[in-house]
């Protein structure tokens, strides 16, 4: 409990303090430079993308609206995380976000399935957490709606500077039911940074976040990082192609960090305010699936300011 007490007073306080603080060091008429033709990490550091992150990532929101962004996509992975044993995972997401000038707000919530020998749980923005291998002789299913995510950014984007930096911070609140046997019954939180340098049709960035795991009853789990690298390449102003390399540190000392490459492209359907997202990831270890595909739809709504 005061674990999770301190860790909302931090999110609460950089939620707060980081607008504050950008209105006092810079003159109300300030002009930022915002690219919106570019994507950003799929996995905002998370452990590894999801049905919820990818389409995020994909559909920049501008700047000088207010803009509201609805997204819904399905993702299936598997792997044997190394113990002989094929863990498979379906989920699917409906994610939203809200953005107000500089200032982003954000909202997932997944249907999971997951069968497997091994403990996992649904984690922040419908990833899966590996606890513990082969805690089962034979393959248990759980599902059903997962746990609530909420998010906060703070994007920063100088007409100065080259560089975009976004600060976010991210809770995963315990919605699931105790009868579904996705959630730890716990609340996950993560702070984090993600930097980008738009440098024509490419998009070089970075992202690193530190996440706050809830302890189980059963499991004592680590907090630790976690950060993606990789770039975008804009085809037109309505399409990307995206790569990208994930780390995450392990939830509990049972199971392998995990490593992955990701690679995604992206297109808005014509005529229309659809955006349509294919992604796929191959895990380098065995903390990440074997294989992963997902595909996501998303639209988004915007209202000029007067």
């Amino acid at each position: 409990m005061i674990h999770d007490r301190a860790v909302l007073a931090a999110l609460a306080v950089s939620a707060f303090a980081l607008p504050a603080a950008a209105q006092v060091l810079d003159p109300p008429e300030r002009n930022v430079r915002y690219d919106a033709t570019s994507a950003i990490s799929p996995s905002s550091a998370n452990a590894t993308v999801s049905a919820a992150t990818v389409p995020q990532a994909m559909e920049r929101l501008d700047r000088d609206d207010a803009t509201l962004d609805v997204s819904l996509g399905g993702i299936y992975g598997e792997g044997d995380f190394g113990t002989g044993s094929t863990t498979t995972i379906w989920s699917s997401a409906l994610g939203a976000r809200l953005r107000l000038n500089d200032l982003t707000l954000s909202a997932s919530l997944p249907w999971m399935r997951i069968r497997s020998r091994s403990t996992v749980f649904t984690g922040i923005d419908a990833t899966p957490v590996l606890v513990a291998p082969n805690t089962s002789a034979v393959k248990r299913t759980a599902e059903g709606i997962g746990d609530l995510t909420l998010g906060a950014a703070y994007t920063i984007a100088p007409a100065g500077s080259p560089v975009e930096v976004e600060l976010s911070g991210r809770a995963k609140i315990n919605t699931a039911t105790q009868r579904s046997g996705l959630s730890s019954g716990e609340n996950d939180y993560a702070v984090g940074a993600d930097a980008s340098l738009p440098l024509g049709v490419v998009t070089p960035f970075v992202s690193v976040t530190y996440r706050f795991l809830g302890d189980t009853a059963l499991y004592e789990l680590r907090d630790g990082p976690a950060a993606s690298a990789g770039a975008s390449f804009a085809l037109g102003r309505d399409a990307y192609l995206l790569t990208s390399y994930h780390y995450a540190r392990a939830a509990t000392r049972l199971v392998e960090d995990a490593h992955e490459l990701f690679a995604g492209a992206s297109t808005r359907l014509a005529g229309t305010p659809l955006r349509l997202t294919g992604f796929t990831t191959a895990g380098l270890s065995r903390g990440a699936a074997s294989f992963s595909a997902g595909l996501a739809v998303s639209v988004g709504l915007s209202r000029a300011r007067e």
